[in-house]
């Protein structure tokens, strides 16, 4: 008897253990579009402030980059 108890439990922690899992998945992806969003809101041209976020300055910098006669 103690031994089903145990393979209940074990059942119910890798079943948790899936859903855990499967929210983080979902939290980094949300996280990456709120990034992206949030650099594309900051660009040039925008009318919201200017984010300081990596991928803020990695897209202005590519902007820059591509108005550079020598990378067209």
């Amino acid at each position: 008897m103690a031994e089903e108890e145990v393979q209940k439990l074990q059942k119910h922690l890798a079943l948790l253990r899936q859903e855990y899992v499967k929210m983080q998945q979902k939290l980094v992806e949300t996280e990456r579009r709120c990034s992206v969003l949030a650099a594309q809101a900051s660009l040039p041209g925008s009318t919201s402030q200017a984010s300081d976020s990596f991928i803020s300055r990695l897209l202005a910098i590519v902007a820059d980059l591509y108005q550079q006669e020598q990378y067209r």
